[in-house]
């Protein structure tokens, strides 16, 4: 599965005005640009983001919870870990 959403990913991108992949995972949404892999700078199966932004929510006591979010250089995500996806040109705000 990991694979073709990996395959779809970057068959989209093509197509797209916008280079900023938005990613859900299981308890995270995560931002970025997207690596280009036209250089073969990629490795079959992970996503590679620059100057990303991953959001998610933690637990505090007393089952409140609160969001952290974090700003990264660069981020790999394993497609197989991904549940949903965008790019930016497609939200609407």
């Amino acid at each position: 599965m990991g694979d073709r959403t990996y395959d779809a990913i970057y068959k989209i991108a093509k197509t797209v005005e916008s280079d900023v992949l938005i990613l859900w995972l299981d308890h995270a949404e995560i931002r970025g640009v997207l690596l280009d892999c036209d250089e073969s700078k990629c490795e079959k199966g992970v996503i590679t983001l620059q100057d990303a932004t991953v959001k998610c929510m933690k637990e505090k006591e007393m089952g409140d919870s609160h969001l952290i979010e974090k700003h990264l250089k660069w981020i790999n995500i394993p497609s197989c870990h991904i549940k949903a996806f965008t790019f930016k040109c497609c939200v609407i705000d």
